[in-house]
């Protein structure tokens, strides 16, 4: 998994379009981004919205949700109710691919789910990151986003939570209740937190 540790050049930021900053993974301060908090307010929204249609009409929600997704397969199946996804263009799943309920993506970093994968309940991915020893970044708010990718015909048990910046290959189990902090790579069973390779398949 990448790992981005430097100190931001703020001089050098300041120059770079916000949008362009998120893509390619550089830091940026949230609370000073009115076009990112225009994104994620709207989205939030926009699923609370869904959430509601669907206690009445599953399948307008489920099609309202693809229209909110727009790089979401015709037959991916999500079941509601959705916790959040904060940046729906930034959320790639191929076909057949089926999500359980309280579906969770933080935050802009691009995230890629492959073929005829099961995600269970309370699947959690996770793009942004925090410097973890410069409490002045933290306090004024600067971050950045690592995509997640996910492979083809992978399952996760209910409560998987994905971190910044992992790859995880095609056919990988991964075990209720994991934190996957590092790439997996394709035909392994894994579980834990971290999550570690108990068998390769």
């Amino acid at each position: 998994m990448p790992k981005k540790l430097d100190e931001p050049d703020i001089e050098a930021l300041a120059k770079k379009p916000i949008f362009e900053k998120v893509a390619d993974g550089d830091w940026y301060q949230y609370g000073k981004e009115p076009q990112l908090q225009a994104i994620v307010k709207s989205s939030t929204q926009a699923i609370q919205k869904l959430n509601k249609i669907a206690t009445d009409d599953f399948d307008e929600a489920l099609k309202q949700l693809h229209e909110l997704v727009p790089h979401m397969a015709d037959d991916v199946e999500v079941y509601f109710p959705i916790t959040n996804i904060e940046y729906p263009d930034n959320l790639f799943i191929d076909q057949g691919t089926f999500i359980n309920l309280n579906f969770t993506i933080l935050s802009a970093g691009k995230i890629t789910i492959g073929k005829n994968c099961f995600l269970g309940p309370n699947t959690q991915l996770y793009t942004p990151n925090h410097h973890p020893n410069n409490k002045e970044l933290r306090r004024e708010g600067w971050q950045y986003d690592l995509p997640i990718t996910i492979g083809d015909d992978c399952w996760f048990g209910g409560s998987v939570i994905v971190l910044p910046g992992v790859t995880i290959g095609d056919n990988v189990v991964v075990g209720a209740g994991s934190v996957v902090t590092h790439d997996i790579p394709s035909n392994t069973v894994v579980a834990g937190n971290p999550a570690h390779i108990i068998r390769h398949v």
